[in-house]
């Protein structure tokens, strides 16, 4: 039997840890969320949630004015975040080898990412996420065309609910979670961003309402998607869908659904 090699336990000092963690450790108090337009177009060239959004009979309970102050504030408001984790399904094989069990991936599976926005006190951010839930599952008769009860018509017995198709209401490319450290903007810099692909809230909870001392109110949003993409750097602007070269300076050579050669899929 060859003698087995078992590596060196390393010896720890001050000197050869900070040698070997240069700059620290990251902080997970500094990062950003970002939803930006990615929602699926219709035949006619018009973006259905958008369109749902500025609906005239859903404008006066929404008051959501897709825009850049508003996808500021929506930003600005994400107090708590996750990065995407994934698991693998697997199958067991037993008779490959006597007494030996194996196990052998065959599905990855992405896990559900829970995210929680402060409420501004127009609860503009509160009314984003409950349009979304509400264009996913229809019953509005302006915003689709068709001779179906609003949800905000009274005294309709026979209410139902028609589903949009799934391009429609989960957002393709623009949802953003980037995580930087102090050093951002400035040669050297350190960070990562995470790109869900075809999200979509899957579940929508406010925190309870209560006497006694008075708290800012949030709304966790628990958002499932079916894979991530993950930039090293910033390679994509999210204003603009450009991609960047080193030093966050636009590629012109790049189309905005170009994959960089430094983005890992997940």
């Amino acid at each position: 039997m060859s003698e087995q090699s078992i590596p060196a336990i390393q010896h720890l000092t001050m000197d050869n840890v900070r040698a070997e963690f240069e700059g620290g450790f990251a902080r997970q108090n500094l990062y950003q969320v970002y939803i930006d337009d990615g929602w699926g177009t219709a035949s006619d060239g018009t973006t259905p949630f958008i369109a749902h959004l500025d609906a005239n009979d859903l404008q006066g309970v929404y008051r959501v004015y897709w825009d850049t102050t508003f996808k500021r504030l929506l930003s600005f408001s994400c107090s708590n975040a996750t990065l995407p984790s994934s698991t693998y399904a697997t199958g067991e094989v037993k008779d490959n080898f006597q007494g030996v069990t194996q196990e052998f991936a065959h599905t990855r599976i992405n896990t559900d990412i829970d995210f929680t926005f402060y409420i501004d006190r127009n609860y503009t951010v509160l009314m984003f996420f409950e349009a979304w839930i509400n264009f996913i599952s229809g019953g509005n008769s302006g915003p689709l065309n068709l001779d179906e009860p609003s949800i905000y018509d009274n005294n309709i017995s026979n209410y139902y609910r028609r589903f949009q198709y799934p391009k429609h209401y989960k957002n393709s490319t623009g949802f953003y979670i980037t995580k930087f450290e102090k050093n951002y903007g400035i040669p050297g810099e350190t960070n990562i961003t995470y790109q869900l692909i075809n999200s979509f809230p899957k579940t929508i909870t406010t925190t309870p309402l209560q006497y006694g001392e008075a708290e800012v109110m949030r709304v966790t949003v628990t958002m499932n998607y079916d894979r991530y993409r993950i930039f090293r750097g910033t390679p994509t602007d999210p204003t603009s869908n450009t991609i960047l070269g080193p030093g966050g300076i636009p590629d012109p050579t790049a189309g905005a659904n170009d994959l960089p050669s430094n983005a890992t899929v997940g």
